[in-house]
């Protein structure tokens, strides 16, 4: 059996769409699946499952003929690969219209429905299709051994041991720009202040957890995102390790797999750290956390919203530091029980 599977967004919306993908491989157990995803969601992807064969790149944001182009090369692919079914995860028309270059049965939801979140929606869809019960899944990406070998080698030239508690804080978002010209709405719901970073860092190094644990605070930024880490370092006092990042998922995934809590707004990485089960402490403002908040076990994460605060109208920034404190505290007193089996005394 060959299966196509077409999701074609961003890092979050690929990690999302694991758990349907895992569904189809545990549910035909000698299906082929090739996936259609875009730049970022292939590199996201590789090595996912040996019965993956293909990952088919394409950006949905090319303009002109060189996009009509390359979307017509993957219909013929499409159609010369006889597919025995397709699921569109996608709700773009645009997106779902590849499926039409399908022989076998196609599956496509025009609209996600009632509030549920967003990997569920996709796990229904393969419940329509296979007519068989399907439990949730959490969202998952592997981590390869070598990745992370190499990894801990790295962080040990900087002082990280093995045994050290790593809390990663990743203040940016995708589309971030240091001057603020773009995404102004996105800046307000997801730029928590650097200030509020530096602080919380200072006191979670003052908490009582930190009183057994050495506790070490590392950002990875890519180089655009460097300024807003350097400030952040500084108003820390040093407190924080900046680490630049690499073009690489493979060690960008080792590296969140390696920390012990992950702490971020609403953003693609923070849906990486659910795929590979690091405890979360999330930001979220005008959006629901139902529909798109880490798809993971409910004990791994918090979510602050600020919905919540007295004023909801400041975006991210009316979540306080004290706030994000006792839940971080929360998710690193747990840590302590899975290590002891004692909590924080």
């Amino acid at each position: 059996m060959k299966i196509l599977v077409i999701r074609n967004g961003r890092v979050g919306d690929t990690v999302m769409a694991t758990s349907a993908i895992t569904a189809l491989l545990n549910l035909y157990p000698d299906a082929k699946i090739t996936i259609i995803a875009s730049p970022e969601g292939s590199r996201l992807l590789k090595g996912f499952h040996e019965r993956v064969e293909a990952i088919w790149v394409w950006s949905r944001y090319g303009l002109g003929f060189k996009s009509r182009h390359v979307k017509k090369k993957l219909i013929k692919k499409i159609e010369e690969a006889k597919f025995d079914m397709a699921f569109c995860l996608d709700t773009n028309p645009s997106i779902a219209s590849l499926l039409d270059a399908c022989q076998g049965e196609k599956y496509f939801q025009t609209h996600l429905g009632p509030p549920t979140h967003c990997a569920r929606h996709y796990l229904n869809l393969i419940e329509q299709a296979s007519g068989q019960k399907i439990n949730d899944i959490p969202v998952n990406l592997p981590v390869p051994d070598d990745a992370i070998a190499q990894l801990g080698d790295e962080l040990k030239k900087i002082g990280i041991e093995k045994d050290d508690t790593v809390i990663m804080m990743h203040p940016t978002f995708s589309g971030y720009s240091r001057l603020g010209l773009r995404k102004r709405k996105a800046r307000k719901r997801k730029l928590w202040p650097a200030q509020n970073y530096a602080e919380l860092a200072e006191k979670l190094l003052s908490s009582d957890f930190s009183k057994n644990h050495r506790i070490k605070i590392i950002m990875a930024l890519l180089p655009a995102e460097k300024s807003l880490g350097n400030k952040i370092v500084k108003l820390s006092n040093n407190k924080i390790q900046l680490i630049e990042s690499v073009p690489s998922f493979e060690r960008y995934k080792a590296l969140i797999h390696r920390a012990n809590l992950f702490v971020s707004p609403d953003t693609g990485p923070m849906h990486i750290a659910a795929a590979v089960n690091t405890r979360t402490v999330a930001m979220f403002s005008n959006k629901d956390p139902a529909d798109c908040g880490p798809y993971m076990s409910s004990d791994r994460f918090n979510i602050l919203r600020s919905e919540c605060t007295e004023q909801p109208g400041l975006g991210i920034a009316a979540i306080s530091v004290n706030a994000m404190l006792s839940a971080c505290e929360e998710q690193l007193e747990k840590i302590e029980t899975e290590k002891t089996g004692k909590g924080v005394q």
